[in-house]
């Protein structure tokens, strides 16, 4: 086999088309769209791109999945607003008597995807939600714009996530199995 014709030093195995020759996947790589001219149906500049922009993508969503866990600063500042979402969605299911914690889960999750797709980032598709899900949503879509009114200016979307994934880890954290409304029990024990 024939030396890259780059750095002459290592074996070309790559039929570069900007250069010509062969050249080694170190010099590919490194020389790319810089020393090397490279055309745009080149396989090797097509195959980058869509490595580099699939790294890309999942470090957005790991930033994003960071960032929504941290509810940082004065505590006081969202006690009140965890508390008042938890209460709307004890009241539904007081009211509606046959929500889970899985149609509470599955409304929190509603919310972020909802949140990534605003943020341009993939998401689940899961079409329409089901009457208790949905009852749930309504409910705390209620709490957040009753907020957004009282303190005259839009919420931020990364705060109304961190709520959100908050709960969310609540309801996950008193999953049982052998109990479909844990999380919705600890709560009625919690808000007597």
């Amino acid at each position: 086999m024939s030396k890259c014709t780059q750095c002459n030093s290592r074996k070309g195995k790559r039929n570069c088309p900007g250069t010509g020759s062969l050249i080694c996947s170190q010099c590919c790589g490194t020389q790319r769209e810089k020393e090397i001219k490279c055309p745009a149906d080149c396989s090797y500049l097509e195959k980058s791109g869509k490595y580099f922009a699939e790294r890309s993508e999942v470090r957005r969503i790991t930033d994003f999945e960071r960032e929504i866990k941290t509810l940082e600063g004065d505590e006081e500042a969202y006690t009140g607003i965890l508390e008042n979402m938890e209460s709307a969605i004890h009241k539904k299911y007081k009211e509606e008597k046959n929500i889970t914690d899985r149609d509470v889960e599955a409304a929190l999750e509603y919310f972020i995807d909802a949140g990534k797709a605003k943020l341009d980032l993939p998401v689940k598709s899961k079409g329409e939600l089901a009457p208790n899900v949905q009852a749930i949503v309504d409910a705390l879509e209620t709490v957040l714009d009753f907020k957004a009114s009282l303190s005259g200016e839009s919420p931020a979307l990364m705060n109304n996530l961190k709520y959100i994934r908050h709960i969310l880890d609540a309801v996950n954290a008193r999953y049982d199995s052998k109990d479909s409304c844990g999380y919705l029990n600890f709560m009625s024990e919690a808000l007597k």
